[in-house]
């Protein structure tokens, strides 16, 4: 038996979509708790005519904002089950999703979790691009974690928040922990790592709209992402290598790549010029490790030739084409 926990906020019309999609699962032995982070739209509605047609779905509604973590944990606290399959409103999942999860997680004690290959669509939900890092089978763990998680420049995840994880790993990690927001999942299943192998589909088995990351990225929140990213992977840096040679040699590398990734999302600032934003990251990293400081002020000296390069792209290169009133190019 799997418990099926789908969090949800804001996010109706799509979310009839998700819901139905978990019905349709060929794996039939499940429940469905629907985590409803206090929508403002008509997602209780929604679910509520869900739950009179299926006795397998509880919905679940928090009458305050908690945050994504604090209402997944939520969910998995309430699951009957010692399989959880963590999935998201919105996306669109395979009718084999569950038992394909299902066989892989419960052939090997070994096995922690299992993720698969995730697909973004249009808005046909036809899929346009996706991601396939790995080969069908058990991922070893140090390889995981050592090789993937911890040589990523902009301290990214291979592992996307829909997995299938059993519930006692979660109990063991201490849940999901909310300070790290949104990001949450990556710490954990770095946690996971440290002690099980996981188990990969290569088979696009998920899907999502393409989402427009405008908004976060050109304010203070994607500082405060590095800053989330930095602090995790540096303690589980720690953990893995523990007081070793390699530790050193470790650490080393990991703040080269920091401060690169950390000069990335520094010119995003300058190339849009928020500059007000900028100052109050410098402020931020400055709290936080004053080595952060090294490229902020580089970047800065560098902001009026990014500037000046951001104009002449506007004037002289991506002008579009004027056109008449049919819309063809004049």
């Amino acid at each position: 038996m799997v418990s099926v926990v789908l969090v949800t906020y804001n996010r109706a019309e799509r979310l009839k979509l998700s819901i139905q999609d978990i019905l349709d699962q060929s794996f039939r032995q499940f429940e469905l708790l629907i985590c409803d982070d206090y929508s403002g739209d008509h997602t209780k509605e929604v679910c509520e005519h869900f739950q009179g047609t299926d006795r397998r779905i509880k919905y679940i509604r928090h009458n305050n904002n908690k945050g994504m973590p604090a209402n997944l944990n939520f969910g998995i606290q309430q699951a009957a089950y010692g399989y959880i399959a963590i999935l998201h409103d919105g996306d669109r999942f395979k009718p084999t999703l569950l038992q394909k999860w299902y066989d892989a997680i419960s052939q090997d004690e070994s096995i922690g979790l299992v993720f698969n290959s995730i697909g973004v669509t249009d808005e046909n939900d036809t899929v346009i691009n996706y991601s396939r890092e790995f080969n069908t089978g058990i991922l070893e763990r140090k390889h995981l974690l050592r090789q993937v998680f911890f040589r990523r420049w902009l301290l990214g995840s291979p592992v996307y928040g829909e997995v299938m994880i059993k519930k006692k790993i979660v109990e063991e990690n201490g849940y999901f922990k909310l300070k790290y927001g949104f990001y949450a999942d990556v710490d954990m299943w770095m946690s996971v790592l440290h002690r099980y192998h996981v188990f990969y589909y290569e088979e696009t088995l998920i899907t999502g709209p393409l989402k427009s990351i405008q908004p976060r990225l050109f304010k203070n929140t994607v500082i405060m992402t590095f800053i989330y990213m930095y602090e995790m992977h540096l303690c589980h840096i720690k953990i893995e290598y523990k007081k070793s040679t390699a530790l050193i040699f470790e650490l080393i590398r990991f703040r080269f790549i920091s401060l690169v990734s950390l000069t990335y999302f520094l010119l995003i600032f300058c190339k849009n010029q928020n500059f007000m934003a900028y100052f109050e990251a410098g402020k931020l990293l400055a709290k936080k490790q004053l080595y952060f400081i090294l490229p902020w002020i580089m970047v800065f000296i560098l902001s009026p030739f990014i500037k000046i390069y951001k104009l002449y792209q506007t004037e002289f290169h991506f002008r579009p084409r004027p056109t008449g009133s049919s819309g063809r190019a004049m």
